[in-house]
């Protein structure tokens, strides 16, 4: 064989030197990361301290489920200021080809959200975006969803979304809590609806629901992501061991998510505590994609 066809050859394949190998996939909210502070940004100093200390914890989750450090990354993130600050971040935890795949451009008013959503990966991405959700009237809910189309391996694409549904904040009636119960049903059906032909594929991020809370009994969003064919991986781990969102007051809640289409768990998902920056703990599995028959 010629030497520049070997070198061709050899090019193409080099993303995917760990064919078939599991995919750790790891999710987080940041709580209006990095200031910590709604609409105001902190001093800079600060704001360098909580990077660090955001890196160091998401480094520490990454080593619990990938000890050796050989397996490709999906990491999604929640309330993430500007593609700068993820970069930053990005680029302080261990493993050092985690770059930025997708974030999203919401707009609060006449500037920026500080609540962007972000896809972030070690693998080679086909395409990527964001969308708003879908007008639904006075049930739109906010925001809107990032999505990254991932190659796994040279015939497996996987079509991967960050989502930060509608939060509960202000849900003093139950009016309020339906409309609010309301909006995340919507952008799960949205999900649904475009990933019908797709074999592979993870939603991953705030979900701000807890299936196995009864506040929550009426809400529609899981079984339309479960008709969707979507697997919960946090529902692999017993109860009492779920919690993504502890709180003294109201009791610990699981709203921080891991779903997939055409993937096989490798192992129960880690929740990674001791890290106070943030009222969301960081959620981390290994998948593997099930081969097609």
């Amino acid at each position: 064989m010629p030497l520049i066809k070997l070198l061709l050859i050899i090019l193409l394949l080099a993303p995917f030197t760990h064919l078939g190998a599991a995919i750790v996939v790891g999710t987080w909210n940041g709580n209006w990361f990095p200031s910590s502070r709604a609409e105001h940004r902190a001093h800079p100093d600060v704001e360098r301290a909580t990077t660090e200390v955001a890196a160091r914890m998401l480094s520490a989750a990454l080593k619990e489920v990938d000890p050796e450090g050989t397996n490709d990354i999906i990491l999604v993130l929640n309330e993430i200021r500007s593609p700068k600050v993820a970069s930053n971040l990005l680029s302080r935890i261990s493993r050092k080809d985690l770059a930025l795949a997708s974030i999203s451009g919401y707009r609060r008013r006449d500037r920026y959200d500080q609540q962007q959503d972000v896809i972030a990966t070690t693998l080679p991405v086909a395409g990527h975006g964001w969308s708003l959700w879908r007008n639904e009237k006075k049930e739109t809910p906010p925001r809107g969803y990032v999505y990254a189309n991932i190659i796994l391996e040279p015939a497996i694409t996987a079509r991967v979304y960050a989502v930060h549904l509608k939060s509960n904040y202000g849900a003093n009636t139950k009016e309020k809590a339906a409309l609010n119960q309301a909006k995340r049903a919507h952008s799960a059906r949205q999900i649904a609806a475009q990933i019908k032909k797709r074999d592979y594929v993870i939603v991953a991020g705030d979900l701000n629901t807890d299936p196995w809370r009864k506040e929550f009994a009426d809400e529609k969003t899981f079984s339309i992501f479960e008709a969707a064919k979507l697997k919960n991986h946090l529902a692999e781990l017993p109860a009492g061991k779920r919690a993504t969102h502890p709180n003294r007051r109201h009791g610990d809640s699981t709203l921080d998510f891991i779903l997939s289409k055409g993937f096989s768990s490798l192992r129960l998902p880690h929740i990674e505590k001791g890290c106070n920056i943030s009222d969301h703990l960081a959620v981390f599995t290994v998948l593997e994609p099930k081969k097609s028959k």
